[in-house]
């Protein structure tokens, strides 16, 4: 039997040119993000296309990256009108929210203050010296607030 020949490329009546592919997903993407308030990963799943591809249509197509950040604002401010609608009913948690994002420069932030404070502690190194007997005559007392290193160790 003769083998069956497989070709590599495209499948037969697909277009031509990778770029009517190329516009019909980015129309795709841009219908389900629009849908999806600009939320991505439902709008890629709709398209069936990676992250990777969107990501490069967004950094490649200046027209693309427009509409997709109008989509974005578009869900932004639906988001944040219906925070408003919330805080008009009397939402305390919602109003709380506002104030403390929004009204930042009116004093509406919440700050925590540290307060640590560390004791020093005083080292007193003593050096060797080549006289040794200066290393074997007492030193002076140490108080309580230092600790007495010695680097330079007898051997006996």
């Amino acid at each position: 039997m003769d083998e069956i020949k497989k070709r590599s490329g495209r499948p037969k009546g697909s277009p031509n040119k990778p770029s009517i592919i190329k516009e019909k997903n980015k129309k795709l993407i841009l219908q389900s993000l629009d849908e999806n308030m600009g939320i991505l990963a439902p709008a890629l799943k709709v398209g069936g296309i990676s992250r990777l591809t969107f990501n490069h249509y967004y950094n490649t197509d200046v027209d693309f990256k427009i509409q997709v950040d109008e989509i974005r604002e578009k869900g932004m401010d639906y988001v944040e009108s219906q925070l408003l609608k919330q805080i008009k009913d009397g939402g305390a948690a919602q109003t709380i929210f506002f104030l403390k994002t929004k009204c930042r420069d009116r004093g509406y932030i919440e700050r925590t203050d540290t307060n640590m404070t560390i004791e020093a502690i005083k080292i007193k190194y003593i050096v060797p010296t080549d006289d040794e007997k200066k290393l074997d005559e007492p030193t002076t007392p140490l108080n309580n607030n230092e600790i007495k290193l010695n680097l330079h160790e007898k051997k006996v």
